[in-house]
């Protein structure tokens, strides 16, 4: 060890022992200061023999000199091994400082050496500080470890007029996991949709018991965006969300029930088959839920519930027996292929209704099957040759092609394409490939010229190239809702220019008020048929 150093390290040894911080911040910059970097680390090894009260002179010194401990890692690991033997220490020098800069750095300690013992002072301090950036600093250094004694000490956070620090608390309160800091983070919710996405974030990053209660609570919110990011959030979650969500399906709240059903339909998992078997199996009087219940089974693998099944061919509502089909023809099996004969064969049920569900949804396994019976053939022939869409003939072309029954192409030709009644472009835009096959059974009935949309950001980039006159929008769709593609909409289109009818299963008059405010023209609910459509476009539109 040099003489400079020697010297500057007895100082050292001097004002500590006499308890002059000051002085040990001067001869610690002396020390640093000095040209021999291996006389300088021998020194630091020397003040490690120093008693436990160094940590605090050498915190002070290493918050206000970070480039020292940058050149010289020897003094933060003292510093650490110190912090580490005595972390109440740690914590009295925080409650003491009142410098940004070394608040900032015992934070860091803290989150660097993941010192639970410390959490409660940090926490605590947050109260006295008002820097915005060391608010962000100190939160994050709870959010990386992951714990906190009080995690209404937080609480206040979620509330600040500066986002950034609304989403600091947000993470931290994620990360401590715990029920309370869970439900303080469910009643932020409501007030903003950025802020909602990322507690529903945490929820599902944490994926316990009540977590997955909170998510699923989400299911029956009125908030249109927190309903779809919650079911985004579950449906990826995947089986584990199931035994929770399942328990919905139970409530008497029928929007409730229909997004549940939407989400076990998108989890694809063969858990959920019985509980919805059950719901059907007490006959459910809305519709919407049956509609939801035969389009979750259509996903599913559902054999075993092939009587289910085969009963929604005879449903009394048109779009039900449409989603029971595709449900049928998903899950195509013997058993199944007997009670669809034998449901087209009584005199009890409506035979026609049925043939009209087989080839709207375009059950292509049913409509195999179904060759093989000449009176049935012939029905349904006769109905994609005189009432389908020319989709669905083209559709039932390639099926009979591809099955080597090009002998039978003849039989579905429509004699001759009819015009549509009128030039009026109708937009339909709805996630559920079954919604959509109806709207083009209603539509190609009324006669308007239309084009379907699975995805709203698609028809957004269609309408700027071939604006509608009239757009049927649903609520519920993820990515961008119903509520969001009308507010798009109307960016550049007025409600008086173009009318858009959101149709939804959505009950609430919360719901149907938002959509109002956001340019929706009005609001009608699903089921629908041909005739509400077409009303609603007789109520709304008004040729140029």
């Amino acid at each position: 060890m040099s003489n400079n150093v020697e010297a500057i390290l007895n100082q050292l040894r001097g004002v500590i022992t006499s308890g002059d911080g000051e002085g040990v911040g001067v001869w610690l910059a002396d020390l640093v200061g000095e040209p021999n970097k291996e006389a300088v680390n021998d020194a630091i090894r020397e003040l490690s023999r120093m008693d436990a009260s160094l940590i605090v002179y050498l915190a002070r010194f290493i918050s206000q000199h970070r480039a020292a401990a940058v050149a010289y890692p020897l003094l933060e690991d003292l510093l650490f091994e110190q912090v580490l033997a005595s972390p109440d220490m740690l914590v009295e020098i925080l409650a003491s400082s009142n410098e940004v800069s070394e608040i900032d750095y015992y934070a860091y300690c803290i989150e660097a050496l993941a010192l639970e013992p410390a959490i409660l002072g940090l926490e605590t301090k947050l109260a006295a500080v008002s820097d915005e950036g060391l608010l962000i600093t100190m939160l994050g250094a709870i959010a990386k470890i992951g714990f906190c004694q009080n995690p209404k000490n937080l609480a206040d956070y979620l509330y600040a007029s500066n986002r950034d620090i609304i989403s600091a608390a947000i993470a931290a309160l994620g990360s401590v996991g715990s029920h309370e800091a869970v439900q303080l983070l469910s009643e932020r919710m409501g007030t903003d949709s950025e802020f909602d996405s990322f507690i529903l974030d945490q929820f599902a990053e944490i994926q316990d018991q009540f977590c997955i209660e909170k998510l699923s609570e989400t299911l029956a919110s009125h908030i249109t965006h927190v309903r779809n990011y919650g079911k985004a959030k579950l449906t990826a979650m995947g089986e584990k969300a199931i035994p929770v969500i399942i328990e919905n399906l139970t409530s008497d709240d029928t929007d409730l029930v229909v997004h549940t059903l939407n989400v076990l339909g998108d989890i694809f998992d063969e858990s959920a088959v019985k509980p919805i078997k059950n719901l059907l199996h007490n006959h459910p009087a809305n519709a919407n839920i049956r509609f939801a219940a035969y389009e979750a089974l259509g996903r599913l693998p559902s054999q075993k519930v092939a009587l289910a099944l085969a009963e929604g061919l005879n449903d009394k509502d048109d779009n039900v027996r449409l989603a029971a089909s595709r449900a049928i023809n998903n899950n195509y099996s013997r058993m199944l292929g007997v009670g669809v004969k034998n449901l087209l064969h009584s005199s009890v049920f409506d035979s026609g209704k049925i043939i009209a569900a087989i080839v709207e949804s375009e059950s292509d396994n049913i409509f195999l099957d179904l060759l093989s019976e000449d009176e049935i053939r012939e029905a349904l022939f006769t109905y994609i040759r005189e009432q389908a869409h020319s989709d669905v003939v083209k559709f039932f072309n390639v099926i009979l092609a591809k099955n080597d029954r090009g002998d039978l192409l003849s039989f579905i030709q429509p004699k001759q394409q009819a015009e549509p009644k009128a030039k009026t472009l109708v937009y339909a835009i709805d996630d559920s490939r079954m919604i959509l096959n109806i709207y083009r059974s209603a539509l190609h009935k009324l006669g308007y010229e239309f084009k379907l949309f699975e995805f709203p950001e698609t028809a957004l980039q269609n309408i700027e190239k071939d604006a509608p006159e009239f757009v049927f929008t649903d609520m519920n769709m993820p990515l961008i809702s119903g509520i969001d593609l009308t507010r798009k909409i109307r960016e550049t289109h007025s409600i008086d220019e173009l009318p858009i009818v959101m149709v939804t299963t959505q009950s609430e008059e919360d719901s149907k008020g938002d959509a109002l405010a956001a340019g929706v023209t009005e609001v009608i609910g699903k089921p629908f048929n041909a005739e509400a459509l077409k009303q609603a476009i007789d109520r709304n539109y008004k040729p140029k």
